[in-house]
């Protein structure tokens, strides 16, 4: 396996509104970069990221899930997160550990809900984001009028890397504005593949080129002062604009696809891998002594340390550890000091992952998010490092719960192995709290919705034959 350096590494995280197509995205982009030799609906429960039995039953995504695709020579993390506000907690696992975030459209409903929050969210991260608008093929999409909306409505500069070849009405495939090519819709189950752009689309070609090199302006002083001059910018110019830029947040670039198609997919890949800003000197935060916030930057040093950013059980692998490396390498079979229980902690083997599938690595560099299977003590938040006298990482930031049930079981043995499975779930899941209320008498379980306590509790169900009932949780009257 490759060894990638920090700056050759990409980790974006796609998310959006329910139901707008993120696992299938992330499944295309998958095949297309021929990780998986076809792709799967979710409808069929075998797409690689949703593959647990709640959401292969649900047909939705629960769990922020990671995958690896080698593309250019760079290694890019992509996470398919849930769009289901429910499990919000997942997301920010996902926008914690990513340089950058794609933001899913469904083209025929434009920016909804989820969509909002989501970019609140980011910008209170100042992250870097692109606008993928899925569905171009359909009669509802208008892309010019979606990213006009984005804009609109976030007061954000919007500039699009591809746009739709519309010949009267029916989608063909899309433009690469910035690499100048067009790439029609494939074969059944082939990959797009570049070819030089008709005549017929040139004028909007031109057009949308101008508009590019005006937002790669943006990125670099001297880039602005010559596009003023002279109107125009060179393809590598542009490139390097739109690079700092990007990093800099200061433009949102728009992609648009049939997605189920595999249009549109090539272009996007390629800009992730050259212009989506790499974690090198990417900021991370810690605390110190007194309390206060230092930044800290991501870079290839001698000490290692990094932050554990989420945590699930696997009823084969058992413990999961998603580890995002901030400095130094992290290396297999090797201890590290557990920061905040100040005591050592083997990691043993550590992983790539595609789903559910673990792909052993030796190391994982500055910036890379691996996962180390058994970890005896590490939790989400914790940091982990090479140094006794690291900072701590500031913790993850997960919502107070908003909903609870009480729960009870029918014998006294369903009951204490009910309460050891909820105070674990809790441990794993943040935006989970478990306590008994001594006034009321009950064991309350809160979360962020009915849907986020109903399939945990289906989940342990089921897994451990638990009888488990809920009710409304008693109000103590003083």
């Amino acid at each position: 396996f490759m060894d990638f350096s920090t700056k050759d590494i990409r980790n974006v995280t796609i998310a959006g509104h329910g139901q707008t197509g993120k696992t299938t995205l992330l499944e295309h982009l998958l095949f297309v970069s021929g990780v998986i030799p076809k792709p799967e609906t979710t409808d069929s429960g075998k797409t690689v990221s949703d593959y647990s039995s709640e959401e292969i039953e649900r047909k939705i995504s629960v769990y922020a899930s990671l995958s690896h695709i080698e593309k250019n020579g760079k290694l890019i993390n992509f996470w398919d997160t849930p769009g289901s506000a429910d499990f919000v907690g997942e997301v920010i696992s996902a926008f914690r550990s990513s340089e950058a975030a794609t933001m899913l459209i469904d083209g025929r409903n434009g920016v909804q809900i989820e969509t909002v929050k989501l970019w609140r969210d980011l910008d209170r991260r100042n992250k870097p984001r692109m606008i993928f608008i899925n569905h171009a093929e359909d009669e509802r999409t208008d892309v010019a009028t979606i990213a006009k909306d984005v804009h609109d409505k976030f007061s954000v500069e919007v500039c699009q890397v591809t746009i739709p070849m519309n010949n009267s009405g029916k989608f063909e495939g899309v433009i690469d504005v910035l690499n100048g090519k067009a790439y029609f819709i494939p074969e059944d189950g082939k990959i797009e593949t570049p070819v030089d752009i008709p005549a017929e689309y040139q004028d909007e070609y031109q057009n949308a080129l101008g508009i590019l090199a005006g937002s790669a302006a943006e990125g670099d002083d001297d880039l602005l002062v010559k596009f003023i001059d002279e109107g125009e910018l060179t393809s590598e110019e542009i490139a390097y604009g739109l690079k700092i830029a990007l990093k800099n947040n200061r433009i949102v670039p728009c992609f648009c696809a049939n997605v189920t198609a595999n249009s549109g997919l090539v272009p996007y890949l390629d800009f992730v891998a050259e212009i989506a800003p790499s974690p090198e000197e990417a900021i991370e935060t810690a605390t110190t002594k007194d309390g206060e916030i230092a930044s800290v930057l991501v870079a290839s040093t001698d000490v290692m340390s990094a932050l554990v950013v989420k945590t699930s059980s696997d009823q084969f692998s058992g413990k999961l550890s998603y580890i995002k490396v901030v400095n130094g390498t992290l290396n297999a079979d090797t201890e590290y000091w557990n920061i905040q229980d100040a005591r050592k902690e083997k990691i043993g083997k550590i992983y790539r992952t595609v789903g559910k599938k673990l792909v052993e690595i030796k190391s994982a560099s500055a910036g890379d998010i691996c996962v180390a299977a058994k970890l005896p003590a590490a939790k989400t938040s914790t940091t982990l490092s090479s140094a006794q006298d690291c900072l701590p990482f500031v913790k993850l930031r997960h919502p107070y719960p908003i909903y609870s049930m009480a729960v009870s079981s029918d014998n006294k043995k369903d009951e204490d192995k009910m309460s050891e499975l909820l105070a674990a779930a809790a441990e794993e899941d943040r935006t989970l709290t478990y306590k008994y209320n001594p006034e009321t008498k009950q064991n309350v379980l809160s979360g962020m919705g009915e849907l986020h306590l109903n399939i945990l509790l289906d989940r342990l169900r089921k897994q451990n034959k638990l009888s488990i009932s809920t009710t409304v949780p008693r109000v103590a009257y003083r």
